[in-house]
């Protein structure tokens, strides 16, 4: 079984080639996303390494990656078409550069091979109202500026968008009553979101490039939506052929307890959690996180 690994990173070089190597093996290949607002000397000796490595690919497209924008999705949509250029891969693995793999490079091919043909994305229906998942129509039935600024930026022009960002939604809230907000059309796909982290066939990541080709309003419908990364990729795929072989398990673990936006880091505490057969990848590795690493390659790897 051959894998492709599409990763998704504001992380410079030095840490992708960490990832990378941990995952190395003769029939891995990585199709690398950098953000554009990362600077990367072309001279910096980590970077020249994965330009060299036979089965690394590094996209010369590169998105502003802003957070809640539909940049994230259109970052996504470019690695998976970069990935099936190779027509041999079996899997394709959406992870970011702060996952990294937990169990060995043969368990996860032969977790792959027992189970071709499954579907690994975690899934449900998009809520109407507030739940626990944070997901609702909220999303969709604004419109949002998020591609516009970087939400943690103090430049003038950042500031000034985001506060333009959230007086634009409270108008757009009390509008709603009157029937006046963002209506989905009842012709498009019913909503789904989950997690964005996903490992599907690449008969399946095909469809879904398939799909947004021939439905252009789709993906002009989903812009200016907010952390669409959430519901974008489920909605094609629930409403697919592929649905009956979809397995409602992204195969990460990560754990967002008293974390708003982001999952806490990995620590020891979550090894019972790693070992579970089931849970292939982690996220998220920090700088908090050197002493599970260090079990892992001393165990794992």
């Amino acid at each position: 079984m051959k894998n492709g690994f599409l990763i998704l990173t504001h992380f410079p070089p030095e840490k992708i080639l960490g990832q990378v190597t941990r995952l190395s093996a003769e029939n891995h290949y990585f199709f690398i996303h950098f953000d554009k607002k990362l600077i990367i000397d072309p001279e910096d000796p980590f970077y020249l390494k994965l330009l060299s490595a036979n089965n690394v690919t590094i996209l010369k497209t590169r998105v502003n990656v802003q957070w809640g924008s539909f940049n994230i999705v259109a970052a996504t949509l470019l690695l998976i078409r970069e990935a099936l250029k190779n027509k041999e891969l079996g899997y394709l693995h959406f992870i970011s550069g702060e996952c990294l793999p937990v169990k060995s490079k043969q368990y996860i091919n032969d977790y792959f091979t027992r189970n071709n043909g499954k579907e690994f994305i975690h899934h449900f229906p998009m809520p109407e109202k507030s739940t626990e998942h944070g997901v609702t129509y909220e999303r969709i039935n604004k419109y949002h500026l998020h591609d516009y600024y970087s939400p943690k930026s103090k430049k003038i022009k950042d500031v000034v968008i985001r506060i333009m960002n959230s007086i634009f939604r409270k108008t757009q809230k009390i509008l709603k009553p009157a029937g006046l907000y963002r209506k989905y059309p009842s012709t498009f796909p019913v909503l789904y979101a989950g997690s964005q982290w996903w490992s599907m066939s690449y008969q399946a990541c095909s469809y879904i490039i398939d799909y947004c080709d021939q439905h252009p309003e789709f993906i002009s419908r989903m812009q200016h939506t907010q952390i669409p990364d959430e519901f974008f990729i489920q909605t094609i795929i629930l409403n697919s052929p592929f649905k009956d072989n979809v397995v409602n398990n992204n195969l990460r673990f990560f754990d967002f307890t008293n974390e708003i936006s982001s999952p806490r880091p990995i620590e020891m505490g979550d090894i019972p959690e790693l070992s579970k057969p089931d849970v292939l990848f982690a996220r998220k590795f920090t700088a908090k996180s050197k002493e599970v690493i260090n079990y892992l390659e001393k165990n794992v790897y």
